[in-house]
């Protein structure tokens, strides 16, 4: 009798969570293991013996057995994955040992037998599926639950099927939550057994059932009722808290990968398949790769299937669904009403919408060319820019940012795709407050403005997305045509401040990020210099830009930032003092002159920690200590960045020599990076300038991380450039044809320009003298109103010679000189450009192991914060993969 009601005593989850605490589970876990792992192993068994019962579906008592038992391993399991106090973790013992099993004395190893049973769960009959698949012979039949993918009908489940789906497969997270108890620096290389029993299990149908069932239960069309949940709601709908559930289960089974290189330990030889020696496991990275070929062991199953999609009405489906998300959301944040409505059907979080389309993107390559071609997909491309506009200046949101960051890093590689940004850009889907000022814009027009805002934003936790936002631009750059004014301005701008010597040397990545725009302005100079006369125009009124790289001094480079760094930090100081003298006295004037510039200016701040941030949780970024910000002045027009003309240097005479001078023999460091795959594998004559600038690798521990957030001052961590480094890269650099065709052109400019100016001057010398005519003519009336108001010769020659001048000065050559770099006359006045021509190739986006730490952390934050509500799924528990912080 008083087993029976340990059975039947909890009436739900909240029931299970609130009288088994923490520190009740810790305390027979650390000091009664034998009996902790009776425990487990005597409530998995009545969980079998349930699930064996022909008739349990009919008897409530049962199955409210049943679900107490998948709710008290809910709550068990993940204390499983935590280290004791010894330093032990019971994972081995408790769920990969073989040992008898409880009541028949027969060997298994529970771990294994726990994620079968789990899994048969979500599709035994009467208890998650409607009895009317019940077979023959068995209980557990697997069937797709919702009409999508591989089915046409729905199942016509209950409210009860999806509670028991939802408990289950909260159940099934918990087991596959082993990643968030490993440090990040090792997520990669350490397997996940309770995953890989899942995705390299060699039963078919179950993993199509299952795929299926995740993908079409989490796209259902929420006018049916269905939805990824509201935000604001305080309660979870079932249905919601099923599609949410589902997507997340899907995103860690798709991005799970069989370590390259597998470390060894105990009891993992039976339980992952390969080893280190086998050629084929070690051809298995852990990153979103394309997967092709038939099923094997050595392969993630679920990303096989999904490769193999390919039917149109597949795609339509998929694409139709995540677009609806979106635009939902973004529809909801533009209206008014439905920012105070609290029907969970009008408001979805695009998150997992914007992952699972990375995802898909990733893993299957039909999927990329229907996308590409798709009538909508410039509608999607403006939704993705709206996200970012939307989301790039709150830290929670910079996940969302990142996601979208390389999805159009994805698209960008595509020809096709590029290409169709060129046409016009309707800004009226946008709030006003994104708009740009031109009329007439294109796609590329706004993602180049929408780029300039996220760099000049400043934002440390954005530091990883620069790179990302700088390749979109660079493989889109040799399609443009008739960019506008501004953002021909913009795109120099950035290039003026990106290319400052100061800028340059303040951390290595930011030669990568140099290289991605000289190679923009190679591509323009060589391709489409035609096509974009006002690019060109902004170009040859800012060649000086371009030019001072020749001669790059890393002496005077070295100076300058140490001189921007001491105003940095008087100019901190003088804030601090400044906000103390306003609290003792607040009729005192606070801030100085540096402030006053700076509040009119975007800055865009260097920053080492920001760097090292790059692949934390994006929930709790780093934020670097003021001293470790240096800030530079981004303007929106042609003018010169916050740096003086001494600062930046004057360029030698001899535009053609490269010129290092440096007293420094202080060795780079070897600084790993995230974006080191961004690459092109196949770049041809740029090897030294792809294999320098890399951006720092994310911190894999809070030490570390530290460590390199200390970069200000003269700490031995800092970067210390040297002339070898420069040398690595400095050569490299496609300088001279873009120099060579900005000077063609100057001279032709100017002598547009003159010409220009000497018609305004002979017009304005005609109307001068047709007005002195008139005004001596007899009987006119300027001669009458002359004698009225008489002036002196002298006043009246002056007035006329201001009126001449006013009239010359206000000549503009802009039109004339445009129309000309239109024209073919221009390709004429250009020099021989082919020995220098470019290929083109775009920089393709590789998945570097700390974007995978970065991504896989990212997903099980969001399951980490989702499993907060109702009652903490992993609450108080030792989570090593990213840091939490509890608000107060």
């Amino acid at each position: 009798m008083l087993e029976l009601l340990f059975w039947l005593l909890p009436d739900g989850p909240h029931d299970v969570f609130s009288l088994v605490t923490p520190a009740d589970i810790r305390r027979i876990r650390d000091h009664a293991q034998e009996n902790f792992i009776k425990l487990i192993d005597k409530v998995f068994d009545r969980m079998l013996v349930l699930k064996a019962t022909k008739d349990m579906v009919k008897n409530p008592v049962s199955t409210k057995q049943l679900l107490n038992c998948v709710r008290i391993l809910t709550r068990l399991i993940p204390f499983v994955y935590e280290v004791c106090p010894d330093g032990s973790v019971m994972e081995d013992i408790v769920l990969w040992t073989q040992r008898p099993r409880p009541g028949s004395g027969a060997d298994y190893v529970l771990g294994r037998q726990m994620v079968s049973a789990t899994v048969d769960l979500l599709f035994t009959s009467g208890f998650t599926v409607p009895l009317t698949t019940l077979g023959e012979d068995s209980a557990v039949r697997y069937t797709i639950w919702e009409n999508g993918i591989g089915q046409t009908s729905s199942l016509g489940s209950s409210k009860e099927h999806v509670a028991n789906r939802v408990e289950v497969l909260r159940l099934l997270l918990v087991m596959c939550s082993r990643t968030m108890y490993i440090p990040a620096a090792r997520s990669t290389t350490l397997p996940n057994r309770a995953l890989h029993a899942i995705a390299y299990n060699s039963n078919k149908r179950m993993i199509l059932c299952l795929l299926c069932s995740l993908i079409n239960t989490s796209l259902r069309d929420r006018a049916q009722g269905w939805a990824i949940p509201y935000r604001g709601t305080a309660a979870m709908d079932p249905n919601d808290e099923l599609s949410l559930l589902s997507m997340q289960t899907l995103f860690i089974l798709l991005d799970y990968q069989m370590p390259a290189s597998k470390a060894t330990s105990s009891g993992e030889s039976d339980d992952v398949a390969g080893s280190p020696h086998d050629p084929e496991s070690d051809a298995n990275t852990p990153s979103m790769v394309l997967v092709t070929g038939t099923s094997t062991g050595s392969q993630n199953l679920f990303r096989v299937f999904i490769a193999k999609l390919h039917r149109t009405q597949e795609f339509d489906y998929l694409f139709t669904n995540i677009m609806r998300l979106l635009d939902e959301t973004m529809r909801a944040n533009l209206s008014i009403l439905a920012s105070v409505t609290k029907n969970p059907t009008k408001h979805v979080m695009p998150q997992e919408a914007a992952i699972l389309l990375w995802v898909l993107l990733e893993n299957n390559s039909p999927f990329k060319d229907y996308l590409v071609d798709h009538n909508s997909s410039l509608k999607l491309f403006s939704v993705l820019l709206y996200f970012m506009l939307n989301g790039y200046s709150d830290p929670a949101q910079a996940g969302m940012v990142r996601t979208i960051s390389h999805i159009l890093h994805y698209l960008s590689e595509d020809s096709r795709f590029a290409t169709r940004l060129m046409q016009p850009f309707d800004q009226s889907i946008l709030p006003s407050t994104m708009r740009i000022v031109d009329a007439s814009i294109t796609h590329a027009d706004f993602m180049i403005n929408t780029v300039f805002t996220l760099l000049s934003a400043s934002k440390p936790y954005l530091v990883p997305v620069y790179s990302n936002l700088l390749l979109l631009v660079r493989n889109v750059s040799p399609y443009l045509t008739q960019i506008s004014q501004t953002t021909a301005d913009k795109l120099v701008s950035l290039f003026d401040i990106i290319s400052s010597p100061a800028f340059i040397i303040s951390e290595p990545y930011h030669v990568r990020w140099l290289i991605y725009l000289i190679e923009v302005f190679d591509y323009v100079v060589h391709y489409r210099a035609v096509d974009n006369p006002r690019l060109m125009y902004s170009m040859v009124k800012a060649r000086s830009y371009f030019t001072r790289l020749r001669s790059f001094d890393i002496d005077k480079a070295k100076a300058e930032l140490a001189l921007i760094r001491e105003k940095k930090s008087k100019s901190e100081a003088n804030r601090t003092i400044g906000r103390s003298q306003a609290r003792s006295s607040s009729s005192q004037p606070a801030g100085d002159s540096a402030q006053n510039v700076t509040s009119s200016m975007s800055a865009l701040s260097l920053t080492a920690a920001a760097a090292a941030a790059a692949g934390a949780n994006e929930s709790t970024p780093s934020t670097p200590a003021a001293d470790d910000n240096l800030s530079l002045k981004v303007t929106d027009g042609n003018s010169s960045p916050a740096l003086s003309d001494k600062a930046r240097g004057k360029r030698p005479e001899n535009k053609h020599s490269i010129e290092v001078k440096t007293q420094s023999s202080t060795s780079i460091q070897s600084i790993a990076l995230d974006e080191s795959a961004n690459t092109d594998k196949n770049d041809k004559g740029k090897g030294k300038s792809a294999d320098v600038g890399n951006q720092t690798e994310p911190s894999k521990d809070k030490g570390k991380a530290k460590t390199r957030a200390g970069t200000s001052g003269s700490g031995q961590h800092q970067f210390q450039p040297t002339a070898e480094w420069v040398f690595s890269w400095l050569p490299d650099l496609p300088l001279d044809p873009i120099i060579a065709v900005l000077d063609a052109l100057a001279v032709h400019i100017d002598r547009i320009s003159e010409e220009v100016q000497k018609d305004a001057e002979a017009a304005a010398a005609t109307l001068a003298a047709s007005e002195q005519a008139a005004k001596h003519a007899p009987g006119s009336d300027v001669k009458v109103d002359s004698q009225l108001h008489p002036q002196s010769p002298t006043k009246q020659s002056f007035a006329d010679d201001t009126a001449f001048s006013s009239s010359a000065a206000s000549a503009d050559p802009t039109q004339t000189v445009i129309h000309w770099l239109s024209s073919d006359a221009m390709l004429q006045a250009l020099p021989d450009l082919e020995e220098s021509m470019p290929e083109i190739r775009p920089r393709l986006q590789g998945l570097s192991p700390a974007l995978v730490i970065w991504f896989r952390s990212l997903l099980w934050s969001m399951i980490y914060a989702s499993g907060m509500k109702p009652f903490g799924i992993w609450k108080n528990t030792q989570v090593k993969l990213f840091v939490v912080k509890h608000s107060i």
